[in-house]
C-alpha cells in the first residue's frame, strides 16, 4: 500500500505532514486545475495545462526516493485518481472550514508584510480591473472569499472515492488522540509510525515559518457583516460538503 496526503493551502500542512515525516515528498500539482474559475481580470492563466497533468501522473506514479508516501496540494483531477487506484494507493484529504482558511491567507500577508513592506504573499495577484494588487483592494478578505470559491470546486471531487479519508484541521487539532487513531485504523497501520509518536509529530513546532495560532470559527470574529454574506453565498455549499456549519 502508498500513501498520498493532499491539502488545500492553509488547510493545516504542518500539523498532518510532520506525522509522516521524513519520507514524505512532495508533488507539484502542475495541472493548474484549481484556477480555472479564477476571475480573468486577476491575469492568471485559467487554462488547464495538459502537459502538466502528465507529468504530475508521472510523478504520482513513481514517488521521489523510492518513497511509498508523499504530500502535495493536489486538485482534483480524474487522471490522477485513476493512478491512485492503479497503484493501489490510499489518499487522506486535509480539509479545513474555507473561512478560517480565508483568514489565515489574511493573517499570512499581514505578518509577511509587517517584516517586509516590499514582500508578495500567497495569492497577492494584481487586478487590473481594479488597478491595485489583491491585498491592496479596501477589504481583501472579500477578494480571498471570491478565490476561495473559484477554487474549492475543483478539489471536492476527492470525497467521491472509497479510498480517500477526509481529515478536518480543526479535528486533528482539537481531539489529536481520537483523531489519529481513526487515521491509523484506515491506514490497518500501514505506513504509519506508533500512535504516540505521531501524536506528538501533530503538535506543530513553534518555529515553524508558517505556524500560527490559528483558532477553529476564527473567521466569526474577522469576517464584517458583507464578508459573512458573501461567503455563504459563495461558499455556502463547499462548507456543507466538506461538514461546516454555515
Amino acid at each position: 500500500m502508498r500513501l498520498f496526503i493532499t491539502s488545500y493551502q492553509k488547510s493545516g500542512t504542518h500539523q498532518i505532514v510532520p506525522m509522516f515525516t521524513p519520507d514524505c515528498p512532495d508533488v507539484v500539482d502542475r495541472s493548474h486545475v484549481d484556477w480555472v474559475n479564477v476571475p480573468k481580470r486577476y491575469g492568471l492563466n485559467t487554462e488547464i495545462n495538459q502537459k502538466g497533468v502528465v507529468e504530475t501522473c508521472k510523478n504520482l506514479r513513481t514517488f521521489q526516493y523510492g518513497a511509498s508516501r508523499a504530500f502535495g496540494h493536489l486538485a482534483h483531477r480524474p487522471e490522477y485518481a485513476r493512478v491512485f487506484m492503479e497503484t493501489s494507493t490510499k489518499v487522506i484529504f486535509n480539509v479545513r472550514d474555507p473561512r478560517d482558511i480565508v483568514v489565515a491567507e489574511y493573517r499570512n500577508a499581514q505578518r509577511k508584510f509587517a517584516l517586509d513592506s516590499t514582500d508578495m504573499p500567497l495569492w497577492n495577484y494584481y487586478d487590473s480591473e481594479a488597478g491595485k494588487f489583491l491585498y491592496d483592494h479596501d477589504d481583501p478578505i472579500k477578494e480571498l472569499i471570491i478565490l476561495a470559491s473559484a477554487r474549492w470546486v475543483q478539489w471536492i471531487g476527492w470525497l467521491n472515492y472509497d479510498f480517500v479519508l477526509k481529515v478536518k484541521y480543526e479535528d486533528l487539532r482539537l481531539d489529536t488522540v481520537n483523531e489519529v487513531d481513526r487515521i491509523r485504523t484506515w491506514l490497518d497501520e500501514k505506513e504509519c509510525f506508533s500512535a504516540e509518536i505521531m501524536v506528538k509529530k501533530a503538535k506543530p513546532a513553534k518555529n515553524n515559518p508558517t505556524f500560527r495560532r490559528g483558532t477553529p470559527g476564527e473567521w466569526m470574529a474577522v469576517f464584517t457583516p458583507e464578508n459573512k454574506v458573501l461567503a455563504d453565498c459563495l461558499l455556502g455549499d463547499i462548507i456543507d460538503i466538506l461538514g461546516y456549519k454555515r
